[in-house]
């Protein structure tokens, strides 16, 4: 009796131990479930590529005292009209729109590469780390979701019919990194670059058109050739003296539209040429040839009013500082083997360019020669430097690339000066409004990043 009790005790008191194991396991699990879902839910409203870019793998690990520098596109998207829009709705039908819209949005831009910076009502900001064209085939992506979503508007919503964004982007440097208080922060991005694509954001409702990017997005496209693009005008940020060219990508229009825009390239370049160079009468008959081959060209449409309207591109000091193209000591990297070939070159594009204005081809071909060679001289010193300082091959690939598409362009401008089928101003404008912008944009983006990165090296290594 004595053992059958003693073994009784034992089995009641692993019973009792194995359901206090029961419980804690139950209540482990219970726990590691309810990290699992706070994790989930802190990945929502702090994406995880953020601290990835950062090479953090918790929060926890960053201090706001570490930002990083990191070259992305940054894509800015707004509906149009939408206060006008939610004045039919309550607070509760916006929520549910935006969400909806939104619904269908982010997982475009996480399709392909990108990630949600942040929600501003319903305006987004994403980040693209990798490759322009990601963004760039987002954006597209974006307007055909739109259209889906257009659909199934909802009431009162589709009372005001489609609704319409505009997408602006910009391609740069910036600043990563955790900014805030005490006892409030977040982590996000500071640039101009941040600036100036939402910028182009908002001339997206100036030019009545879905898409513009800036001249930085398309020097990052590796294949520029696969999307339908024109240069649209120049845009000077506030508090900057450089005028950035912004583009539109029309693949997006109806067909019908797309097509017209494509036939009339030539006669839309010309009219730029004339307006920028203050012949407006000039500027209006091409841009009413344009009209007449797509009625539907907004942009087109703008230039015709202005030019009727006899409204120049800008305003008098920003027409004089255009007209009288010069280097500026923003351009500078502080890095001279760069900087004195840097403002050779661009001395030489100016100088082309006012050959090219004033009808001199003679003189024009012997300065092509000569860009050409600076050019080479260039390009051929930065690339020993790359691979004289191990540089990251994927920046080198990019860089390269970039290389490529600028003696791409000289030969295309020499074979047409060469040629004479073109007319000389629309030269003259490729040189001054397209080519010095594409070099500017090189020196502050891609140049800037590799003198960095040498920066960092030994000084008697570089020089």
């Amino acid at each position: 009796m004595v053992m059958t009790a003693a073994v009784s005790e034992l089995e009641e008191a692993l019973r009792r131990t194995r359901a206090r194991l029961d419980a804690e396991i139950a209540t482990r699990k219970a726990l590691e479930r309810r990290l699992a879902e706070v994790l989930a839910a802190y990945a929502r409203f702090v994406p995880h590529q953020l601290l990835e870019l950062l090479g953090k793998d918790d929060i926890l690990e960053l201090p706001r005292s570490s930002p990083v520098e990191k070259k992305m596109t940054i894509l800015f998207s707004d509906i149009r009209g939408f206060a006008s829009m939610s004045e039919k709705m309550s607070p509760q039908q916006c929520f549910d729109f935006i969400n909806a819209y939104l619904d269908h949005m982010e997982p475009v831009v996480l399709r392909h590469g990108g990630f949600i910076d942040k929600y501003i009502g319903d305006a987004i900001m994403a980040l693209f780390p990798v490759r322009g064209d990601d963004a760039l085939a987002a954006a597209l992506d974006m307007l055909a979701s739109l259209a889906r979503f257009n659909a199934h508007l909802p009431a009162p919503a589709a009372d005001k019919g489609p609704v319409r964004i505009g997408i602006g982007m910009n391609s740069g440097l910036l600043m990563l990194g955790a900014i805030g208080g005490e006892h409030r922060a977040e982590i996000t991005v500071i640039s101009d670059a941040v600036n100036l694509a939402a910028r182009v954001e908002q001339l997206t409702k100036t030019w009545q058109t879905p898409i513009l990017i800036t001249q930085h997005t398309t020097n990052s496209l590796r294949n520029a050739s696969a999307f339908s693009i024109r240069f649209i005008d120049r845009v000077r940020v506030r508090g900057k003296h450089l005028a950035q060219s912004i583009y539109e990508v029309f693949d997006a229009d109806p067909p019908a539209l797309k097509q017209g825009k494509l036939a009339s390239l030539d006669r839309f370049e010309e009219g730029l040429a004339h307006y920028h160079f203050g012949s407006l009468e000039q500027a209006q008959r091409m841009f009413a040839a344009c009209l007449e081959i797509a009625p539907e060209d907004a942009p087109a449409r703008v230039y015709w009013q202005r030019c009727a309207q006899k409204s120049s591109f800008c305003d008098d000091e920003q027409q004089a500082s255009e007209r009288l193209v010069h280097w500026r000591p923003e351009y500078r990297l502080d890095f001279e083997p760069f900087d004195a070939l840097h403002e050779m070159i661009f001395a030489q594009i100016v100088e082309l360019a006012e050959a090219l204005r004033m009808e001199r081809a003679g003189v024009a071909t012997t300065l092509m020669s000569r860009l050409e060679a600076l050019v080479e001289e260039h390009f051929a010193a930065e690339e020993r430097l790359m691979a004289a300082h191990a540089y990251p091959r994927s920046f080198t690939m990019e860089h390269r690339q970039q290389h490529e598409k600028f003696r791409a362009y000289l030969a295309a401008l020499k074979t047409d000066l060469e040629s004479g089928s073109i007319f000389p101003l629309r030269l003259a404008f490729r040189c001054q409004f397209l080519l010095l912008d594409w070099f500017v944009s090189h020196i502050l983006v891609t140049d800037r990043h590799l003198e960095r990165f040498l920066a960092s090296a030994t000084p008697a290594s570089i020089g």
